[in-house]
């Protein structure tokens, strides 16, 4: 199993790091645009994708540390907003993600970091392992999308209303403790959606396959906006 305790780089200090965990059982292209609308979005210095190693609360990954570490590896190569993070998989015991946060606030005391989660997995936070200190290390990010289950528990509500802020340049202002609601755009791929993000210098990246990317970036073809089919 190749992988190995040195992390990649991040950006300048005081941009927040985001952290999106999970098995990645395998990783596609669902959690690869969700981390880049993200990094994008919020401005953040990276998004690391960390898979569990032994995850507590769901069956284990059918695949091996190994593979899930390598798919994340190559998926993200070339993407330096994205970079696995392999710590929860050298780590022995059960994958507890306060642990991961305080291992991470300990490598990048000068970066907010930023837990990514979506709203069905925020109804259980009072069902993780010492959830209270979770808002010593991080701010959290939910992820609001259609269909996910609307009723969170008291505590989850508390938590909203006593954390919840509305303006994402909050997450730089102070390292840990707050709570903000992101609704993505949804995974809807389209020609025109490509077309638009190229045009506005987003990137489309996850979006189509890379070697057309590259062709499109190299003629130059939509970097202005134009009418065009889908």
């Amino acid at each position: 199993m190749a992988m190995s305790a040195k992390q990649p780089p991040v950006g300048p200090a005081g941009a927040p790091i985001g952290i999106l965990g999970g098995t990645f059982d395998p990783v596609h292209n669902g959690h690869l645009r969700l981390a880049m609308e993200l990094a994008t979005e919020l401005d953040l210095a990276q998004v690391r994708l960390i898979p569990n190693g032994r995850p507590p609360h769901r069956e284990q990954p059918g695949a091996t540390p190994g593979q899930r570490a390598k798919w994340i590896r190559v998926a993200t190569a070339d993407e330096p907003l994205l970079a696995l993070d392999d710590r929860e998989l050298m780590r022995e015991g059960h994958s507890y993600m306060v642990d991961t946060l305080a291992s991470l606030r300990s490598d990048f005391p000068k970066h907010p970091l930023c837990l990514i989660m979506g709203r069905d997995v925020f109804a259980k936070l009072p069902s993780w392992h010492r959830w209270q200190e979770l808002f010593d290390h991080a701010h959290i990010v939910l992820i609001e999308r259609p269909g996910l289950p609307a009723e969170l528990a008291p505590e989850a509500v508390d938590l909203l209303a006593e954390r919840g802020v509305s303006d994402p340049a909050a997450l730089k202002n102070q390292p840990t403790g707050l709570i903000y609601s992101y609704a993505p755009p949804p995974l809807v791929i389209s020609a025109s959606r490509i077309r638009e993000l190229i045009a506005a210098g987003a990137s489309p990246r996850y979006l189509l396959p890379e070697v057309i990317l590259e062709d499109i970036m190299d003629t130059d073809i939509y970097r202005a906006p134009r009418a065009q089919s889908t």
